[in-house]
């Protein structure tokens, strides 16, 4: 059976004892191996201890598909219920996935790490179509469970994130849930005895100098701040960020404004158009959002998406040295929002 990701939470805190297998799979491996963890330890506790759980690669299913169910049957010498935990490639292990669900009733669970299975793939129909097997995907963390994820790892450490630093790392943490995770922790071992974590914190660890330069950069060129443009260029080109990185950032950020802006040309407040955008604009930066908000219009704001849609196909195109179309592109940014600002 498919488990629904609304009810995957409460899965894994309590799987049903009918259940004999649970697939874990999904682009996201690092989500994938966290509950895959979390499945197993509501079983055993301590998954390094070797009478309780049985580690299989799908290779050795292939070459041997009765080894699974003779380890899922195996009794443990200390007492106690038992894990099998298989790590899965791209292999075909169904007939031995098979072989476990028609035996007899064993007291083991058995929990499989997949990688990204299509739908079509024999393991997913097999254990999809079965009563006594479940099936999880895991996706990439979108805006809700990010911020859910931030909110846990901090009540783990007992720190309070304050609003500014919780907006930033939403929009600098990636969707790796793994990767996400650990630099959520050095944060929290970076904010210490504090008990808090703060924007400045937060990009100290997690952000990297790095994407604050390039919000600089994508900023000074809406803002129609030409000498900030300048710097921001030769930092970025200090730090290697490649032109298409910043086209594609310059894009979102323009997306970013044209959402803002279809809500004040519809009659609402600035501040009230800010709270449109998703991601949010992270307090370090609101004011400055609100002021181009006022200041471009969905006309120009459209224009503005086609240089930077055409700039992207020159450089992958034209053979034309991409910092120069990037930069080029960016100034005829910045020259209109002087334009509109001034206005």
């Amino acid at each position: 059976m498919k488990v629904a990701p609304r009810n995957t939470e409460s899965f894994l805190r309590a799987p049903p004892e009918n259940i004999r297998i649970v697939l874990i799979f999904g682009r996201d491996q690092g989500l994938v191996h966290e509950r895959v963890l979390q499945a197993a330890k509501t079983i055993v506790p301590d998954l390094s201890d070797p009478f309780l759980v049985s580690n299989l690669t799908g290779g050795e299913l292939k070459a041997d598909p009765p080894k699974l169910s003779d380890e899922a049957s195996s009794q443990s010498l200390v007492g106690g219920r038992r894990v099998v935990m298989v790590q899965l490639g791209g292999e075909d292990v169904s007939p031995a996935l098979n072989l476990v669900l028609e035996g007899p009733k064993i007291d083991s669970l058995v929990v499989v790490e997949g990688g990204d299975l299509v739908t079509p793939s024999p393991v997913r129909k097999l254990l999809e179509g079965a009563d006594e097997a479940a099936v999880i995907a895991c996706y990439e963390d979108n805006q809700s469970s990010l911020g859910r994820l931030i909110d846990s790892v901090a009540q783990d450490y007992q720190i309070k994130v304050d609003r500014s630093a919780h907006q930033y790392l939403l929009s600098h943490l990636g969707n790796d849930r793994l990767v996400s995770r650990r630099e959520l922790e050095k944060l929290m071992l970076y904010a210490g005895a504090k008990n808090d974590v703060s924007l400045e914190d937060a990009v100290a660890v997690v952000g990297d100098s790095g994407a604050l330069s390039l919000e600089e950069l994508i900023y000074a060129a809406a803002g129609g701040e030409r000498e900030k443009l300048d710097d921001g260029f030769a930092r970025a080109a200090a730090e290697g960020v490649s032109p298409i990185a910043i086209i594609r950032a310059a894009q979102r950020h323009i997306a970013k404004l044209q959402l803002a802006t279809a809500a004040f040309e519809s009659g609402k407040s600035p501040d009230a158009s800010l709270k449109t955008v998703k991601p949010p604009v992270i307090f370090l930066y609101a004011d400055r959002f609100k002021r181009q908000l006022t200041g471009w219009s969905s006309s120009r704001l459209a224009s503005a998406a086609s240089v930077l849609i055409d700039a992207e196909t020159d450089c992958k195109t034209t053979g034309m040295p991409d910092q120069a179309i990037c930069e080029r592109a960016l100034m005829s940014l910045a020259q209109v929002a002087r334009h509109q600002m001034q206005r």
